[in-house]
This record gives C-alpha cells, structure tokens and sequence, in this order.
C-alpha cells in the first residue's frame, strides 16, 4: 500500500512538471521524479544530475484516531464475520531537490510545493488511477488506497540535521510532507460475529 501511493504521487508529480514547464528537452515525461533512497544500503550516494526531484519515505507512525470501530463482512453463505479496524498510516516523505545548477533544483522545489498547494487531498473516486499499480485488487486488498491527504512539515536546523545525518548524505533543497494515508486492512476473516436475532426492551 506504501508503494501504491508513492508511486502514484511520483506519476502525478512529474506529469504537474511535464505540464507545468511544457519543456520536452528539459522536462521529458518519466524523467523528472525518482522515488528511491538518497543513499544506498552500504552507504554510497549516486545521484543523477539529469533528475529533477528524489522522493524517499522518511518515517512511518501510526495514525492515531479515537472511535475506530471494526468491519463487519458477509460470506457467501451470508454469515457474518468481525475485521480489525483499518490502519491509517502518516507517512513522512522527502523530496529533495538535486540539479548542477542550484538555481534550478530551487525551481523544481518550487514545482513540488506547488503541487501539493493546489492538491492536497487524492481520493479513489477522483484519481482512479490512484490503484493503478495494484494487478489483482481482490487478492491484495491490503495494497489498495482509499485517500490521501498532505501537509508540509516545518522542521528545525537541529532536526534538519538529524534528518540529514540519517540519510548519511550532505544536505540538499528539500520540503518534508505528512502524508496521511487510507486504509490498509487484512480482509481474511478472524472471527465469526455473532448476530443479534432479538431484542429485549424494557420499559423504565
């Protein structure tokens, strides 16, 4: 589900700067978002100077929400069984900006934040392409999304530079998003639920 929705935003943001620039020379279509590391498992940094804009998940916590409630699903033979709540996720992502020129990977970032002002809420209804990447939906429910919503993270030089530390790179033109992410969920049943066949009201 993670990779669902980051590579949906990786194809929404670079079709906005193919759009936006309407430069084939310098913003061809596929060329200008990568969604991978900074760094490299052992550590290496290989950065390609012809890319626009590095995506990477920074952080994942749980979103924690009051009255979650579990689902209930019918079978075939119209018992009914008890699901888990879904998990809502807030992913932080990166995007860091890496040109040889400065001024221009300052545009690009420009081009990001821009973006996610004038889109800072995806849902399955108005991007149905959102799933696109998921090839059998009914057997992996579980890498389906529902919504998406975004919010800029303001962070500190202290945390800057944990941040930058982590990533084991130097710093680049970055902007840090919250992305709050619908719904991840296992729809394998647990547990039959018992169905209610009476009432019992009593009057006061």
């Amino acid at each position: 589900m993670i990779r669902t929705a980051l590579t949906f935003i990786k194809n929404e943001l670079d079709a906005y700067f193919v759009a936006r620039e309407n430069d084939p020379a310098l913003y061809a279509p596929g060329s200008n978002i990568e969604l991978q590391a900074l760094a490299a498992p052992g550590g290496a940094i290989d950065l390609n100077d012809n890319l626009h804009v590095y995506m990477m998940l920074a952080g994942i916590e749980e979103g924690r929400r009051e009255g979650k409630r579990p689902l209930f699903m019918a079978a075939d033979n119209n018992d009914l069984y008890k699901l888990n709540p879904p998990v809502e996720l807030e992913l932080s992502v990166l995007f860091a900006a890496h040109r040889s020129s400065y001024p221009m990977a300052l545009r690009d970032l420009t081009h990001v934040i821009s973006f996610f002002q004038a889109n800072p809420v995806f849902d399955r209804q108005r991007y149905p392409a959102m799933n696109g990447t998921v090839t059998d939906p009914e057997a992996t429910p579980w890498q389906l999304v529902d919504r998406l919503s975004f919010r800029m993270m303001n962070l500190g030089f202290e945390q800057q530079n944990n941040l930058w530390a982590m990533i084991g790179t130097k710093y680049l033109p970055n902007v840090m998003y919250k992305v709050n992410v619908l719904t991840v969920f296992d729809t394998q049943p647990k547990e039959k639920a018992i169905p209610v066949s009476e009432f019992n009201i009593q009057e006061p």
